[in-house]
């Protein structure tokens, strides 16, 4: 956007406020996909986005394998606020899912490759053309969520995830208090009680990254239960099979490292 002359201001939605709109021209949502959908945190501050009634957007997602409904379920909610469609980008990026992980699979660890960079920087370039056109040309929605990533979606959909999900985290004996998983937490989901044991909230989006994280490989969680194995299993197979690129890796004391 810079190459074509445009101001940009970026903001974190990690604990902000949902900014007032007249100030930009313009407004472009980026996410992560968890769970085939956008995180919990980013449908709340799309949903409370206000004054989009003819308010031109576009929506950029990266996802490790299948983009899900992240980036349709973006588009739709800002259309129906009223926003013109500007267009669409999704890219491949680095999964650092910790079910991959710990079955020693990393998908897409070397994107967004300069190939992948160049496109989005031509993407970004079409939106400032159709920024002046009245009905613009833009790209389509994602084909529907497969069967069976909409079945594992509904699963860890947020009612189970505040109810039960978030409370299956916990720290082991070898836990030393470092804080480090309270710090990298997003949502701020985590303490540490007067008996120096740790507490997960209800706030959890599911993203894991206490337990990518963690020095001593301490935390642990409901996606560690033998239940959830068949569906990794299945999601790295089909992921491979579609020539999704992969590495094998190794996480030993919070860092992953390719083998």
């Amino acid at each position: 956007m810079s190459a074509s002359n445009w101001e940009v201001t970026y903001i974190n939605i990690t604990g902000s406020t949902i900014p007032d709109l007249d100030e930009y021209d313009v407004i472009g949502i980026g996410t992560p996909t968890y769970f085939f959908r956008p995180p919990f945190i980013v449908e709340d501050f799309v949903q409370g986005m206000k004054g989009l009634e003819g308010k031109p957007s576009f929506v950029f997602i990266l996802h490790g394998t299948h983009p899900g409904n992240c980036g349709n379920w973006i588009r739709r909610k800002l259309k129906s606020k009223g926003s013109r469609d500007l267009g669409y980008f999704r890219s491949f990026g680095a999964d650092y899912w910790m079910g991959y992980i710990k079955r020693g699979i990393m998908f897409c660890p070397n994107s967004p490759t300069d190939r992948e960079l160049s496109s989005a920087v031509a993407f970004g370039k079409k939106v400032t053309v159709r920024f002046s056109e009245y009905k613009p040309s833009v790209e389509p929605f994602d084909e529907p969520t497969p069967l069976m990533y909409g079945i594992e979606r509904m699963l860890v959909d947020r009612p189970v995830a505040k109810l039960m999900y978030s409370k299956t985290f916990q720290a082991d004996i070898r836990c030393d208090n470092c804080g480090i998983c309270i710090s990298k937490c997003p949502v701020n989901n985590i303490s540490e009680e007067k008996n120096k044991k740790l507490k997960w909230h209800s706030d959890c989006i599911l993203c894991a990254t206490c337990e990518l994280s963690c020095p001593k490989d301490a935390i642990h969680s409901a996606f560690d239960w033998k239940i959830f194995a068949p569906f990794m299993h299945y999601n790295i197979s089909t992921s491979k099979n579609k020539n999704i690129p992969y590495a094998t890796v190794k996480h030993e004391n919070g860092k992953t490292q390719l083998i």
